[in-house]
């Protein structure tokens, strides 16, 4: 199939197609007229690829597990997935962690402003005096 069709049934745009291929994520075959010609595999390859960048892992990380997926589609318990999977979940709970404590910085910066913010209790671990 051609990049476009591989496009329309993917959702992926031909530039970010072009790239995975760059990158070692597809493979094509070239044509005589240089067009790049995709096997249907490509479509859940390129599922797959979108899949794990939505989970916020790079390409890096993508080009990881790749290899871990099944025939039938399903991730394996390959170590490389399980280590991965792993790094990525801390580095979620990290990012939570520092979300939660600048909340609780500003609900306490607006409770001193604005007392009546019942739904932004004021926290004591932050004391913004003016």
């Amino acid at each position: 199939m051609l990049i476009s069709q591989l496009a329309g049934k993917t959702g992926a745009s031909p530039r970010a197609l072009r790239h995975y291929e760059s990158r070692g994520l597809l493979t094509s075959a070239r044509q005589s007229n240089r067009y790049r010609q995709f096997p249907e595999t490509a479509v859940e390859q390129v599922r797959r690829i979108r899949m794990l960048l939505d989970a916020g892992l790079n390409l890096d990380a993508v080009a990881e597990l790749l290899p871990c997926f099944a025939t039938d589609g399903i991730l394996g318990a390959c170590p490389t997935a399980q280590r991965r999977l792993s790094a990525q979940i801390r580095a979620l709970d990290e990012r939570i962690n520092g979300l939660t404590a600048t909340r609780e910085t500003l609900a306490t910066a607006l409770h001193k402003i604005d007392p009546t913010q019942a739904d932004n209790p004021p926290h004591a671990r932050c004391d913004w005096t003016a």
